[in-house]
This record gives structure tokens, C-alpha cells and sequence, in this order.
């Protein structure tokens, strides 16, 4: 059944988790040496080739992929522009090749962030630690125990506040050893809480509830435990599903807080009318109901409070309702307990309607936001893109939506999706597919929503989810530079060659051929992408 969670930092060192790897800074371009004034062309044309560059990478780091790659073809084409070409003279070829160099890491970076079907981070659930707590229940001084009573006289509860030695325990861990934690989790829940109560009181159901998502997840959406329990409100799939959360290879919507704390309230209500009890309603949202149930009647006790004296449930179980109880008082006076808390302004956004799979960052780019941003509002989705083959409301940053809607209405079909897609051939298969693609069967399946393999019809078209090492092998492989070099027994600078494409041609092997790279050739050409036709002519500059 449903396992529950909290986060523990303690002191001694165990570290926060980041749902996401850190993103690193812009790469910044290398300085150039100081040469004799902007009115040398050579300098000029290196200064502003830098100045593109650098917006590149900036458009990068912001997950802004299109307007990254206009910058970057700015700036070669300032070093193409130049009378005698990229390599008219030493100073401009090196600054050339660096720049192509640049930028050529920088697509292998985007590489390696995949291409929309790598699955999202998540960070583990803090319910992995909570049986290893040990709640000292050790007499409480008198002064903690006005102070809780003094607090929960102040203020308006409406759930039964319990004020045992085991809360008051609980109480000095928040005060502690878990204080950071308890601190950045009350901050974080600013985002969540005034929703969190809106539903929960439209459901009938006590607000104060709404504290229990602090000690399951520190609200964080993508808390992952090991049991497979996700999101703020830690639904394992079958309880998830059981409440309507959607799960398939592109949604999970266990981590949309907004859903899940629909379901959390509706399952949390069901509880109460099974136990008629709040206390006994949580400890089964975090151990199950049936393990509650076969407690209370093995050991003939009718309360929480008792059922935790016995061996009945787990100590994590035992910790978790006295933890709610505990996180309710401090949560609701915390500068009775000395936390000064900034609470994170409740999150804002518009919804903008999206056909089909379109990668989160073609839709950042489209509202103006950062890659970041779009992520967080939307961390139901598992991959780095909408669902293909159905609508999505994907939320931007409020006031973005009408821009990005339009945006992404008017998207040419070459950016709606950045995914490699086949058309099944007569006897093919699923498993014959993912042969060529070096992809796995299951993965094609859940992409498509495939059932049965048997039944895959001609001239179907599939979306294949490549997985990142075969993805990395063959694209690394087109753009990784290799800077022009002489070939034996020539010298001086690059020729320009008009080279006309033959039958069985791709610009690897015409790259290869010439001592240049993939990326080269699409610069000097113009060209996006990696097709070429037979008969065309491309230009080249390389030795012959």
C-alpha cells in the first residue's frame, strides 16, 4: 500500500539530494590576446564572431536550443563572410577553429542531455531513512511543553493535536538535528500550501492535513523511495492508479502536486470513514489499510497511540503520525520555536494547449522562460517533452502562455519534435526494430503504447526512444571536430573545392575524406540538417 516519507538531514552529514544534476554555468569563450584596435578587419571580425558566440551559449545554458544554434551560425559565418575566407590568415583560422571547436562541445553537451526520451531525474525519498531515526522519548522539560501546549492553544487546529512524549520528541527533532530541513521544507511549501488547503477543504477533510506532505516529501515533487512511492504526496503506482494519477512512459502524474493532492484528499477521506479516526487514517495512508486493520484486531486496541506500543506496525510508521503532529504545531508558530521562514510565493502559471510530443525546450524558447522553469511547473512529465501522439496542457510562467501558445501553434513540423520515428516494413517486428536501433523492445512499446507485438501493421509509423550510449555513439561521431590538418606532402592554407555529391554519399564519409568535420560542412553550405542529395554541389575548404 501507500508508503509514506521524511526527509532527515542530520547533522552528522547526511546531505540533500538534487532532483536534478546541478546545471553548470555558461561555458565562457576563451579571452583573446589584445591586438591593435577594432579598426583591424581580422580583429573585428573575431570580436564580433566572440559576441555571437557567447549569446550562443547563453541561449544554451537556458535550454533556448534554436536561438542558440541562429547565434552559433552567426558567428561562423562572420569568419565565412571574410574576404579570403575563414583561413585568409593565422590569427583568424585559429579563432575559427576555436570557435568551431566551442561550439561543437556544446552540441555534445545537448547530446548527452538527450534528445526528449531520457527519463527525468527524481531524488530519494526521505521515507529510506525515517526507520533509521531513533525518536528519543526522553522527558521533556517543562518549558518545551508550555510551549507546545501554549501554541496549540494560540492556534486554530482543526485535527486533534496529541501533545505525548512522543510528539514533544518529535518536536525538539525539528527544533535540532532536522532544523535546516524543516526550515527550506516549511519555505518550499509556499508553493503547495495554499492549494493544498483549497482541496482539502472542498473535500470536508481537516486543512492542517496539508502538513503531512512536509514530512512525507519536504514537498518535493520528485521525491522517488525505494518502494517506488513518488511525489509530493508519496503514491505507490497501484494506490496511484487506484486514484485516478495517470502513469504511462511519458506522464506520471503522481508528481503533479495539483492532482495528487486530489487523490491524496480523496484516499485520505476514504481512511477516515474506514477508522473514524485522523491519527489511525494516517498511519494507514503511510503503512496501508489492511496492515492497520490486522493490528488493531491482533492486538485489541482501538487508537494510534496504542497500536504504536505494540509490534504491530514498523517504526517508521510509529515515527510518521507523531511526526505529522509534531510538524503540525511547529508549521503553524514557528517563531514560537525560533524559525524565521520566508515562505516561496505559491506558484503561478498559464496553461497552453500542445499536440503531440514537442521538446521542453522548444516550448522554454516559445515562452521566453528557462528550461529550469518549464520543468518545474510541469514535473509529472517523465521525459523532456510532451506527450507524443495526444494534447497536453504544458504550464509556462504566468503572463507567457498567449506568446507561447501562439509560438508553438506557429512551429514549423521539423521543431514540433526532435525524436527518430519508423515506419514499420512488412515483417517487421518489435524486437527486429529495436535490433537496428539498438533500443529495447519495452521502451518502443511503452513510447507508442503498444500491448501486443503481433500485431504491428504496415506502414505504422513509431516513435523510437534511442537510448543515450547508442545515441552517443553514432551522433557523437558527426560532430566531434577534427580540425583541418595538412595532408602529406602539402602545405599553406585551405582551398576553396566544389565538390559534387554522389550516389551512397553522407557528409561523414565526404568529412573524412577531406580532413574536415560534419559541422564544417553544414556551416560553409548552409545546411541544418544531415541529408544531402546526389548531383548537389557542397564548398569546401580543406587541403587537397
Amino acid at each position: 500500500m501507500k508508503r509514506g516519507a521524511i526527509a532527515v538531514l542530520l547533522a552528522t552529514g547526511l546531505g540533500t539530494a538534487c532532483a536534478h544534476a546541478p546545471r553548470t554555468a555558461a561555458p565562457a569563450v576563451p579571452a583573446l590576446a589584445p591586438h591593435a584596435g577594432l579598426s583591424d578587419p581580422t580583429t573585428r571580425t573575431i570580436s564580433e564572431a566572440d559576441a555571437a558566440l557567447a549569446r550562443g551559449l547563453s541561449e544554451s545554458h537556458e535550454g533556448h536550443l534554436n536561438q542558440a544554434r541562429e547565434a552559433f551560425d552567426q558567428a561562423i559565418d562572420f569568419y565565412l563572410s571574410y574576404p579570403g575566407g575563414a583561413y585568409a590568415n593565422s590569427r583568424l583560422s585559429e579563432a575559427y577553429r576555436r570557435t568551431l571547436e566551442t561550439v561543437h562541445l556544446r552540441d555534445l553537451e545537448s547530446l548527452a542531455q538527450g534528445d526528449g526520451f531520457t527519463e527525468q531525474g527524481s531524488e530519494p525519498a526521505s521515507i529510506d531513512e525515517v526507520g533509521q531515526i531513533a525518536v528519543e522519548q526522553q522527558p521533556t522539560s517543562a518549558e518545551s511543553r508550555r510551549t507546545a501546549e501554549a501554541a496549540v492553544e494560540v492556534e486554530k487546529n482543526d485535527l486533534p493535536i496529541e501533545l505525548n512524549d512522543s510528539v514533544l520528541a518529535c518536536i525538539d527533532l525539528y527544533e535540532g538535528r532536522l532544523r535546516d530541513w524543516f526550515a527550506s521544507a516549511l519555505a518550499r511549501g509556499g508553493r503547495y500550501l495554499p492549494h493544498i488547503r483549497e482541496v482539502f477543504a472542498a473535500e470536508g477533510i481537516p486543512q492542517d492535513l496539508a502538513y503531512a506532505a512536509l514530512v512525507e516529501s519536504a514537498f518535493k515533487p520528485s521525491a522517488l523511495s525505494r518502494a517506488r512511492a513518488r511525489g509530493v504526496w508519496q503514491f505507490i503506482p497501484a494506490t496511484g492508479k487506484r486514484y485516478g494519477l495517470q502513469q504511462d512512459w511519458w506522464v506520471d502524474e503522481r508528481g503533479d502536486p495539483e492532482k495528487a493532492t486530489r487523490a491524496a484528499a480523496k484516499y485520505l477521506k476514504t481512511l477516515h470513514k474506514l477508522f473514524g479516526d485522523w491519527s489511525l487514517a494516517l498511519a494507514a495512508y503511510n503503512a496501508g489499510e489492511n496492515k492497520i486493520q490486522r493490528g488493531l484486531a491482533r492486538y485489541g486496541v482501538s487508537d494510534f497511540w496504542s497500536l504504536a506500543r505494540t509490534k504491530a506496525i514498523r517504526r517508521e510508521t510509529k515515527n510518521y503520525v507523531p511526526m505529522i503532529h509534531a510538524a503540525i504545531v511547529v508549521a503553524k508558530a514557528p517563531e514560537k520555536y525560533g524559525f524565521v521562514v520566508e515562505p516561496e510565493p505559491a506558484l503561478a502559471y498559464d496553461a497552453v494547449p500542445v499536440e503531440g510530443a514537442v521538446d521542453l525546450r522548444t516550448v522554454a524558447e516559445c515562452a521566453g522562460a528557462t528550461l529550469d522553469a518549464v520543468r518545474g511547473l510541469n514535473p509529472e512529465l517523465r521525459r523532456l517533452a510532451t506527450p507524443a501522439g495526444r494534447s497536453f496542457q504544458v504550464k509556462v510562467p504566468s503572463g507567457r502562455g498567449e506568446n507561447a501558445a501562439r509560438c508553438l501553434a506557429e512551429l514549423p513540423a521539423e521543431r514540433r519534435a526532435s525524436f527518430r520515428t519508423h515506419v514499420v516494413a512488412r515483417g517487421q517486428t518489435l524486437s527486429t526494430i529495436a535490433r537496428g536501433y539498438g533500443a529495447r523492445v519495452e521502451d518502443i512499446a511503452l513510447a507508442n503504447g503498444i500491448v501486443s507485438s503481433r500485431r504491428l501493421a504496415r506502414g505504422t509509423e513509431l516513435i523510437i526512444p534511442i537510448p543515450p550510449k547508442a545515441r552517443m555513439s553514432t551522433l557523437a561521431a558527426l560532430a566531434a571536430p577534427r580540425v583541418p590538418a595538412p595532408r602529406p606532402n602539402s602545405g599553406g592554407d585551405p582551398a576553396r573545392i566544389s565538390y559534387r555529391i554522389r550516389r551512397g554519399d553522407t557528409l561523414g564519409s565526404i568529412a573524412d575524406q577531406y580532413g574536415v568535420s560534419v559541422r564544417e560542412i553544414q556551416a560553409w553550405n548552409r545546411l541544418r540538417g544531415t541529408r544531402i542529395a546526389a548531383g548537389s554541389l557542397l564548398t569546401l575548404f580543406a587541403h587537397r
